[in-house]
């Protein structure tokens, strides 16, 4: 006989709480752990946004048709690195993938610079592709490496 406000299935709860544990312990982030030095980690993650920043405002001239403006941001704001200092900390993996978001920066910004006044369906199209060039490098560094 069952006493009363004793879980009629104990052993459904057990099976179910080792199914949630180790659920979550599957979830648990793989992309590769950076750890940087506390002085450097906020300015590298500040550095990081000012490219969102930068990529965003590049987008925002494109959405105003502004080719010559998207190419000048890009140009002076993602192509170069800034000298922070950062590379001997990062792992030779997310350096090459950072050099390879600024190759495609600079890609974009010969495109977009490019661009005829009026752009054709084809201008747009090559733009926006040379636009997914840099946030495919993007993607794939956030998809592979993480900051601690």
């Amino acid at each position: 006989m069952q006493e009363a406000g004793m879980p009629r299935y104990p052993l459904l709860v057990l099976v179910l709480i080792v199914i949630t544990a180790t659920a979550t312990a599957e979830d648990a982030d793989p992309r590769q752990v950076i750890t940087l030095p506390s002085d450097m980690r906020g300015a590298f993650l500040a550095h990081m946004r000012h490219h969102m920043d930068s990529l965003d405002e590049v987008m925002g001239q494109l959405a105003g048709a502004d080719f010559k403006a998207a190419a000048k941001v890009a140009r002076e704001q993602l192509v170069q690195g800034s000298g922070a200092g950062f590379g001997r900390y990062l792992p030779i993996e997310f350096r090459e993938m950072g050099l390879g978001m600024h190759r495609a920066a600079a890609d974009f910004a010969v495109t977009a610079e490019a661009v005829p006044t009026p752009p054709t369906a084809a201008d747009w199209q090559k733009t926006m592709a040379a636009l997914q060039g840099i946030t495919s490098q993007c993607r794939g560094c956030h998809a592979a490496f993480r900051v601690e």
